[in-house]
């Protein structure tokens, strides 16, 4: 995966059971618990990721990392790979506070909508009149140093 190559000079370490946490990360300092997250562009509008709360794991050194995928050689403002890197505490947090819509019929599942905008250089989550401004997460590795 590209973004491990951001993650630089750190050991790779992969669970044996995948419950909540994809990899960790190891470094001379520091260890972080990262969960991954993939989609492609969808309907030339938006990625969608689900979140599901019973999965979640929620501390200091865990970041979920949403991986928004392009077909080819497509850019997203001037980058081919594009990362929104999220501290699991603030997810936690925006959870609580209700930020994020439920899906339709469980309210343990969480549709993360993300629309690029173009025009402004911007990432947000939007969904059933939530919002949410993504852009300072986005490939911000500089938090797991």
């Amino acid at each position: 995966m590209h973004f491990l190559k951001t993650i630089k000079k750190q050991e790779i370490y992969l669970p044996l059971k995948d419950h909540g946490i994809d990899f960790i990360s190891i470094s001379k300092n520091n260890a972080y618990q990262i969960q991954v997250k993939t989609s492609m562009f969808q309907k030339k509008s938006y990625f969608w990721f689900d979140l599901f709360k019973e999965k979640m794991v929620y501390s200091d050194r865990t970041f979920y990392i949403f991986v928004c995928k392009s077909l080819g050689r497509r850019q997203f403002m001037g980058k081919k790979h594009n990362f929104l890197v999220i501290p699991s505490k603030l997810l936690q947090k925006w959870i609580a506070m209700r930020k994020f819509a439920g899906k339709k019929n469980d309210s343990g599942v969480f549709n993360v909508f993300v629309y690029p905008d173009f025009v402004n250089k911007k990432w947000t989550y939007k969904n059933k009149g939530k919002f949410i401004d993504f852009t300072p997460y986005w490939n911000n590795f500089e938090q797991m140093k």
